[in-house]
């Protein structure tokens, strides 16, 4: 029987006929329905249950619904049905005793939740309260006495002693990158000295005016959070202040211009397009710029991080050499991710303690229905305990549902994300920071340092850890007592491996990564940096290759001193106005008629837009009818699709050409090379499946393949062939699996093809990234299988895992070997992955798990450039 799920809060539905009548009976939120008739089978009862759902006829906890008159039965209905327990009483106590109290300590509101037993309490941890500690007074402090009196007015009588080392730092003019959890201070920490700095030459401003100290912030809506903190301390020494950003009306800009402040703040997009604007009245203001601040640097990681590093360095062409200050949230690199965006060596400050109450960490399983039944039912838990909540969905679909659930069963909650219109955004943060809003659920957004005051418990989906303790560092900062709740997923090979390794979850801190070499960010930021008419062939010495190719396509040219400049104003200007440093890859554009629904970056774009292909966009259904690309441009023609009854799987190779190996390692016995790479990716056809049962309905060929080809960095190596699974199912020891039947060839590229997809799956837990970060190919039964950047030109991630791709390993081993399914292919917990271009097909988990142990053994293998030559790719 298929897996179907409520069309409302996503939960396993529980179908049965008894006799005529089928029952409907949600696992999450209650709601059940009766349907009887002649001719009724299970999916007319599915329809039926889901159409009644969202007309709003079945109210959560609900009794039946009959759309036509059924049958008699004589059977009672019951209103609900109360959930088994999946662990017992002892079960629970055990995991709440090895976290760090007994269960007669913990407050009844805490351990209600705790003792539930209707989804899998998988770790619980008490973290005591904290203190911070504590460096210098205000008093001690060589600032002026106006921003003295004002910081104790706030209650700031001590800085923090991560503070003090910070304003030790700057103000003997080191290049630092300061690393703390959120809400921590990490402001206060580079804002004091450099306001002390510009005061100590404010006569400068005077004689030369311009902006004097620049911090940019990742985003636009944490700029203004931050905004007012930072113009209250500056007007108390006498120094101005403002922002500069898309949304910085003409006339505020003309003041701008005309009376330049002391410090700007601003984000990467802005700086970006003005150094590349020659005519640009910010230009000016910018040569006299001698502190730069990069907030929440953890955020550039990949294509936007190389961009960023470009940035920075044109920005030098205008100013000169500044200050570079960093700050960061904790992640496990911090200096050496500072030293390589900036480019120059950083002294790190770290904070090692906060204050904060005392902290109950649950991590869940939904082990018997969706993550969002799960996680409604915690935070119905938590405001019945009177807990002011935040709550974090990691999308802006995941974020309205959730909010919708909540809604449903009369929480009044709501949404906070980006897309939605800035009065609104200010009026949600407004009514939660009041206390007026209980619960608001959120995407990433509010995960960085924006304001919205006090609560006292945070929900999550799946992050890192070092994603969650951001999440988490707002709650408890009263000193009350607070939980976290981290919600793991349904049919996810990393929340299985939390599952059975949940100690591990706390060692997972995040690194930071990124390519300052990326050849894609290289050819459109030498462009802009042509623009100011400074760039020298000596600025960037190691893309040699990237300016000679400008200059043979006639865009740039080099004068006999080494100096370049646009050759092609026109065309130079066309190729930088078309890039996004927020995404890299040549653009499609997406059509309706003549209006321009949105845009999709190569190759992501060829998979998700092919002719045929079903594209979801703003909650409409439309179908690619047409799909042309050039390189540098493309255009996908769509049109509304009303049947929502299907979904369609893209089917494609993705091929890839070793042109250079830059490092080579033996890791485990394996050799290892990490390579500039060309992959040619070839999107061939599709598979269209029905939506509610995801069965196949039929697999179609594109009349013409879509090819598209990028440079990148990844790393290969050569899996050992596994034995003992092969003979046994050659001999017919595994009769008793579920799955297809194979042959030798496909054992063997199956053994490899699984391994590559769990590999690739659980390697956000060590990169932080996404698994489109990274990507994978395994050459048939060769046993070679590619890692590589999903981005052209490269992103850093698959560098980073190539650094840890021991302990990648080991946990491909644990979700390969904990999986208990029975089937011979594997299943969504273990080898499935949503990406593979071969729908799947073929995988042999039982050959992969062989492999990794025979790896973990340190059986030697070795890889060379051209051994993967001739062999058919999976992906």
């Amino acid at each position: 029987m298929p897996v179907l799920h409520c069309a409302k809060c996503g939960s396993k539905l529980d179908i049965k006929q008894g006799g005529p009548v089928w029952t409907v009976l949600c696992t999450g939120c209650g709601a059940e329905l009766s349907i009887g008739g002649k001719n009724t089978d299970l999916f007319d009862a599915y329809d039926a249950y889901t159409k009644a759902i969202q007309s709003g006829k079945i109210p959560s906890e609900s009794s039946k619904y009959f759309p036509s008159k059924p049958a008699s039965t004589g059977r009672k209905t019951r209103k609900t049905r109360k959930h088994s327990k999946v662990q017992s009483e002892t079960e629970i106590r055990e995991i709440i005793e090895k976290g760090g109290t007994s269960f007669s300590k913990i407050p009844i509101e805490i351990s209600s939740i705790l003792d539930a037993g209707v989804d899998y309490l998988v770790k619980y941890e008490y973290m005591p309260a904290t203190d911070a500690e504590y460096g210098c007074t205000i008093d001690e402090l060589v600032i002026s006495r106006q921003l003295k009196s004002f910081l104790k007015k706030k209650g700031i009588g001590n800085l923090y002693r991560f503070q003090e080392e910070a304003f030790d730092a700057i103000q003997s003019g080191k290049n630092a990158v300061i690393a703390a959890p959120t809400a921590q201070g990490k402001t206060e920490g580079f804002i004091l000295p450099i306001i002390q700095k510009l005061t100590e030459t404010i006569q400068e401003s005077f004689m030369n005016p311009g902006v004097r100290a620049l911090l940019i912030y990742p985003t636009k809506a944490l700029a203004r959070d931050q905004f007012e903190k930072i113009k209250q301390m500056c007007e108390k020494s006498s120094l101005t202040v403002s922002i500069f950003d898309g949304d910085v009306a003409q006339t505020d800009r003309r003041k701008i211009y005309d009376q330049p402040p002391d410090l700007l703040l601003t984000n990467p997009d802005v700086l970006h397009y003005h150094l590349g604007y020659t005519r640009s009245q910010l230009i000016p203001l910018l040569r006299t710029v001698k502190y730069v601040v990069l907030d929440e640097i953890h955020l550039y990681t990949g294509s936007m991080g190389s961009n960023v590093y470009y940035i920075l360095k044109r920005l030098e062409l205008e100013s000169g050499e500044f200050q570079k200050i960093g700050a960061s949230a904790t992640i496990s690199n911090p200096k050496e991710f500072a030293d390589l965006l900036f480019d120059t060596d950083c002294q790190l400050i770290e904070s090692t303690s906060a204050k904060r109450g005392p902290i109950h960490f649950m991590m869940f399983y939904p082990e018997v229905r969706s993550k969002y039944g799960m996680i409604v039912n915690l935070v119905r838990m938590l405001r019945a305990g009177g807990f002011k909540t935040l709550v974090f969905g990691n999308t802006h679909s995941e974020a309205e549902v959730l909010n919708m659930l909540l809604r449903d069963i009369g929480i009044r909650s709501m949404v906070h994300r980006a897309g939605l219109p800035k009065k609104y955004r200010n009026r949600v943060e407004n009514q939660f920071k009041s206390g007026k809003l209980q619960v608001l659920v959120s995407t990433p957004t509010l995960e960085l340092g924006i304001d919205i005051g006090d609560l006292d418990s945070v929900v999550s989906m799946i992050v890192s850890i070092t994603r969650l303790t951001q999440r988490i560092g707002r709650a408890g900062r009263k000193g009350q007592e607070s939980v976290a709740v981290l919600a793991l997923r349904e049919k996810d090979p990393i929340s299985s491996f939390y599952k059975h390794k949940p100690d591990k979850y706390f060692t997972d801190v995040d690194a930071a990564y990124m390519e300052p070499d990326n050849e894609v960010v290289s050819y459109y930021q030498l462009i802009a940096a042509a623009f100011s008419n400074k760039l020298h062939v000596s600025t960037f010495p190691k893309q040699g290759k990237i300016l000679d190719k400008l200059v043979d396509e006639g865009l740039l040219r080099i004068d006999s001193d080494g100096n370049v400049r646009v050759a092609n104003y026109e065309t130079a200007q066309k190729k930088w106005r078309s890039y996004s440093i927020r995404g890299i890859g040549d653009t499609v554009q997406i059509k309706l008629d003549k209006k321009t629904l949105g845009e999709r970056s190569m190759p992501m774009a060829a998979q998700e837009l092919h002719p045929g292909a079903v594209y979801l966009h703003g909650g409409q259904n439309f179908m690619s009818v047409d799909f042309k690309y050039t390189p540098g441009l493309g255009r996908a023609k769509v049109v509304p699709l009303e049947d929502r009854s299907f979904h369609t799987r893209p089917l494609y190779q993705t091929f890839p050409e070793i042109i250079s190996v830059n490092e080579e390692e033996t890791i485990l016995g394996l050799k290892m090379l990490y390579c500039t790479l060309e992959m040619t990716q070839t999107v061939y056809g599709y598979m269209k499946r029905e939506t509610r049962s995801g069965k196949v309905l039929e697999r179609l060929d594109l009349p013409l393949p879509i090819e598209y080809k990028f440079s990148t960095r990844g790393f290969a190596f050569r899996a050992p062939e596994p034995v003992k699974p092969i003979n046994e199912y050659i001999a017919g020891k595994l009769n008793q699996l579920e799955g297809p039947v194979m042959g030798p060839a496909e054992l063997y590229g199956g053994s490899f093809h699984a391994l590559e997809h769990v590999i690739i799956e659980s390697s956000d837990m060590l990169t932080g990234g996404g698994t489109r970060e990274i990507g994978g190919v395994s050459m048939g039964d060769s046993g070679i299988i590619f890692v590589y950047d999903g981005s052209p030109g490269g992103n850093g991630a698959s560098k980073l895992l190539f650094k840890r791709f021991d302990e990648a390993l080991r946990r491909t081993k644990t979700i390969l070997k904990e999986c208990d399914c029975k089937t011979v292919d594997g299943c969504p917990l273990c080898t499935y992955s949503y990406y593979c271009g071969n729908n799947n097909s073929p995988l042999f988990r039982y050959g992969a798990l062989d492999s990794i142990k025979r790896i973990l053994e340190h059986t030697e293998t070795s890889v060379d450039i051209d051994d993967y030559l001739g062999y058919q790719p999976l992906v």
